[in-house]
């Protein structure tokens, strides 16, 4: 067997499983899983075992959505939207699948909030998002981990002129598109979210966000340029727009899972799913 004939089979392999979690955790039966016995769980940060969090409270699946394979390390992220309770909610799910158990199972759940879009989730991306790279476009994972940790310093620093970015990145929130988006469409006092992603950091759109911490970069994939990398926002709740408004006025922290697009070494998209508000100062759990 060629190398790319067992990317395929490991890709496909993963994918597979992922599904398998996916069935079971929409019929709430974790006894459908090979689990391994050194297994780590988490639920929003949170170390639980599987049947409880949302395995209690998921209600259904919508089909469709986005799947994020790194053969190498044998791990899956998928991205979709569910029922909880009859509530829609958007769901990204990573597993680390090590021969024929689950070795980890992360859970991030997006509810309802300011920011909230599942439609985004269902739309097909195959030719854009997912697409394969010729080999001179491509990055190695050290160049692809560094891509996204620049982004993040950029942030902390308030300078998006470091960023290796498109001038038309397209960057999606919780489904919401948050730059390059139509001015006649932004809210009021929002007028930001037109403006490019490097020019809406420099100018301290995002200066409510104190840090960017426990980044882990769990599944990369060379071939699409695609970086992954789970990552916890610190909101001190003290730090004001430049317009002198606080979007967010208490403490709080949330864990977000970020998906970069790298093509030729520059950010074309970015892709972010985060939790509601928990705790400030929250550790991941990983």
């Amino acid at each position: 067997m060629g190398e790319e004939d067992w990317v395929a089979g490991e890709r496909a392999r993963l994918v597979a499983a992922m599904d398998s979690y996916l069935e079971a955790l929409t019929a709430r039966d974790p006894s459908r899983l090979r689990l391994a016995p050194n297994l780590k769980a988490t639920d929003d940060t949170q170390a639980i075992p599987p049947g409880s969090g949302l395995w209690r409270t998921i209600r259904g699946r919508t089909p469709g959505g986005h799947y994020f394979v790194d053969v190498e390390r044998g791990q899956v992220e998928h991205w979709g939207v569910i029922d909880e309770n009859g509530r829609p909610a958007m769901l990204a799910a990573r597993i680390k699948a090590g021969g024929r158990t689950i070795e980890e199972i992360e859970t991030i759940v997006t509810r309802p909030g300011a920011f909230f879009n599942p439609d985004a989730l269902l739309e097909d991306a195959s030719e854009t998002f997912h697409r394969v790279l010729r080999p001179e476009e491509r990055s190695s994972r050290a160049e692809l981990e560094r891509a996204a940790h620049i982004y993040f310093d950029a942030i902390e620093r308030g300078d998006g002129s470091i960023i290796p970015v498109e001038g038309d990145c397209r960057r999606l929130v919780n489904g919401v598109t948050d730059s390059l988006d139509d001015p006649g469409r932004v809210p009021a006092g929002e007028e930001h979210r037109a403006l490019p992603v490097a020019r809406q950091i420099t100018e301290g759109h995002y200066g409510y966000i104190e840090a960017l911490r426990d980044r882990r970069f769990p599944i990369m994939d060379v071939a699409r340029g695609l970086v992954v990398c789970h990552v916890i926002f610190d909101h001190p709740g003290d730090l004001p727009r430049p317009g002198g408004d606080l979007p967010i006025a208490s403490p709080n922290s949330m864990l977000f899972t970020e998906i970069f697009k790298v093509v030729g070494g520059k950010i074309e998209e970015i892709w972010a799913l985060g939790t509601n508000a928990l705790p400030y100062g929250i550790a991941s759990g990983w």
